[in-house]
C-alpha cells in the first residue's frame, strides 16, 4: 500500500507508474511513441520522471509535483487535451480502428 493525497493505492512490491509507463512503452500500439504523462499526486512522480528520461512531456497539475510543464488543476487539464483534440481530431484514435 503506497499513501497520496487522499488516496491510498495498493500495487505489487517493486513496481511503480514508471513500470507500468515504460511496459505501455514497450507494447503496440505505444512503442516508438513519445510518452506523455500527466500528474497531480506524489505517487505519479516515478511517472513523470520516466518520461523525461525517456524523452517524453512531463505535465505536472498543482503546484505539489515539479515538470516540464505545469497545469493549475484537472479543468486545465481537460482545457488542454480539448485543445489537442480541436487541432486535428482525425489524428486521434477511434473505436475500432488498429
Amino acid at each position: 500500500m503506497q499513501a497520496g493525497n487522499q488516496v491510498f493505492e495498493l500495487k505489487p512490491k517493486g513496481f511503480s507508474k514508471a513500470t507500468a509507463a515504460e511496459a505501455f512503452m514497450n507494447e503496440w500500439p505505444f512503442t516508438g511513441r513519445t510518452p506523455v504523462f500527466v500528474g497531480d499526486d506524489l505517487t505519479d512522480e516515478p511517472g513523470l520522471r520516466f518520461v523525461e528520461r525517456a524523452g517524453g512531456v512531463s505535465i505536472a497539475v498543482g503546484d505539489r509535483l515539479t515538470g516540464q510543464w505545469r497545469l493549475d488543476d484537472p479543468r486545465e487539464v481537460r482545457s488542454w487535451l480539448a485543445a489537442i483534440v480541436a487541432l486535428d481530431p482525425a489524428r486521434l484514435p477511434s473505436q475500432g480502428r488498429s
